[in-house]
């Protein structure tokens, strides 16, 4: 079963797990990926879908030994299972990798829609990721709005600065990539 067409019947089926109207495109998989390199140690991709976004990941060099994939939907994470052996496949929402998941992350892709979701829901998302990540890393976000994906107070309240990419018009709706880092240490994390 092709990407699009386990997507769209996920889609149907689960709705309130999918939040994307399409899976990631390759040129916007490309730019997600951008930052990784092969001596990473760990990795987190969150929201995999249906895997173009790790196709990428791995593609750049990284083993799949140091792929950690976090995802809601049951069938995608048995395509991901399938598709990449090696990598640990976590069918969680991305703020539990804090209970389940390595430590000292190079970096952390995410793949869910942070945009429309209340700032609450970003916070616990954006700091279970902080948690595990290594000082200065890069949590890298997709986003289809004109906005930044993570609301100001958000941004604010984790210290985070950012760098985005041009608009990548070869992914469906055209896409956005930003990548975030912590300016300093927050108390609590």
């Amino acid at each position: 079963m092709s990407d699009l067409s386990l997507f769209f019947r996920q889609f149907i089926r689960h709705p309130s797990e999918i939040r994307a109207v399409a899976p990631t495109g390759r040129a916007a998989a490309r730019e997600m990926a951008r930052v990784i390199t092969p001596d990473m140690r760990a990795v987190a991709e969150i929201g995999a879908g249906t895997g173009t976004i790790t196709r990428a990941i791995l593609g750049r060099g990284l083993p799949p030994e140091a792929l950690e994939l976090y995802e809601l939907n049951a069938a995608f994470c048995d395509r991901l299972r399938t598709l990449y052996p090696g990598t640990r496949v976590h069918n969680l929402p991305a703020q539990e990798m804090v209970n389940v998941g390595r430590a000292n992350l190079d970096a952390v892709i995410s793949g869910v829609p942070t945009l429309p979701m209340p700032d609450a829901l970003q916070a616990a998302i954006v700091g279970a990721a902080l948690q595990m990540m290594r000082p200065g890393a890069a949590f890298v976000q997709i986003t289809y709005g004109p906005l930044p994906p993570l609301s100001e107070s958000v941004r604010r309240q984790f210290g985070l600065r950012h760098e985005r990419s041009r608009r990548i018009w070869a992914n469906l709706p055209p896409a956005r990539v930003y990548v975030f880092r912590q300016d300093r240490a927050t108390p609590g994390l």
